[in-house]
């Protein structure tokens, strides 16, 4: 475990040299199979795990999933067959989603968190957030008072707050999609990051800046879960209804939050200090899509887009293994 005492009084220390080097990862349901495919195929190629590379490991919802467990050393392939494997476990649709499919949504949420708890459990035990080995930023949001929440490691003198909260609690809290799940309650009542901040890139430049780093030494690897090619008919927003948007206005949402997000980052620090990978795809990726045609899709995109960027002129080794 790090010495957070020690960090808190002398600042910390970029683990590989003057550069403080961030990895962000977007949220996106099940799509989170994306950048732990490409996450995996580094760790095989280098022989390193994520958390030795980077400074600061920043994500929302699945991706706060990811960046949790990466924190604590476990391999993004077994991270990858989480998604793989359990996919159709987390995604167990509700008797209303059953009956009423699409329709149920405007009753209630379409999936239960029961089993998504207990492959949380059984994938952090008892680890807490002071049991990271690298710098987090989890966001979430307070339901009652509508307001951003971010989970961090204790590693500033004001940060003590979640220092003892479960891992498995913060991914519950990150991860509560309005209409897809119910609240996550263990720690009040916590909603999905994503709402904020799905691209959670600015956050993580906020709190490098709040920790004493020059915008000149932030270098951020950024990694997206996909989007789908978005080609909306104005007759949509004109109409207005939840039965002419239906799953459109998601893609809206996080297609726009996503390129805000990249594009400020891409003002505050050096163009060249920021990488970001991500596909978009020309069929429709929902963020509960489970199926074999999906799963595959997402694989995919992760392995094609290692060979593609790892060794080139992109050159995410060279800038962050």
């Amino acid at each position: 475990m790090l010495d957070w005492d020690r960090i808190k009084d002398d600042g910390w220390e970029p683990k590989n040299g003057k550069e403080f080097k961030i990895l962000s990862i977007d949220g996106g349901g099940i799509r989170g199979l994306f950048p732990a495919q490409y996450l995996a195929n580094i760790e095989e190629t280098t022989g390193k795990k994520t958390n030795e590379c980077f400074d600061l490991i920043v994500g929302t919802s699945t991706g706060g999933i990811i960046a949790l467990a990466l924190s604590i050393g476990i391999p993004a392939k077994e991270i990858a067959e989480l998604y793989e494997v359990h996919g159709k476990d987390i995604f167990n649709p509700t008797l209303f989603k059953r009956f009423l499919g699409k329709l149920g949504n405007l009753f209630r949420y379409s999936y239960k968190n029961n089993k998504l708890i207990d492959l949380l459990i059984q994938k952090f035990g008892d680890k807490k957030i002071i049991d990271a080995d690298v710098m987090l930023c989890i966001p979430s949001l307070e339901h009652n008072k509508a307001r951003p929440k971010v989970y961090k490691t204790p590693h500033s003198k004001n940060y003590h707050l979640d220092e003892k909260v479960e891992m498995w609690k913060v991914a519950l809290a990150t991860s509560a999609a309005p209409t897809y799940f119910p609240p996550a309650t263990e720690n009040g009542c916590k909603l999905d990051g994503g709402l904020w901040a799905n691209n959670p890139i600015l956050v993580g430049i906020t709190e490098a800046l709040h920790h004493g780093i020059k915008l000149d030494d932030i270098k951020i690897l950024s990694l997206g879960t996909g989007e789908n090619l978005y080609l909306g008919k104005d007759y949509m927003p004109k109409l207005g209804g939840l039965l002419f948007w239906r799953t459109n206005i998601v893609d809206v949402f996080m297609n726009a939050q996503s390129y805000s997000a990249e594009n400020t980052a891409s003002y505050l620090i050096k163009k060249s200090n920021l990488i970001r990978i991500n596909f978009t795809s020309t069929k429709k990726l929902s963020l509960d899509c489970v199926s074999k045609t999906c799963l595959e899709e997402l694989k995919r995109e992760g392995d094609t887009l290692f060979r593609h960027t790892f060794r080139s002129e992109t050159n995410v080794e060279g800038n962050f293994f």
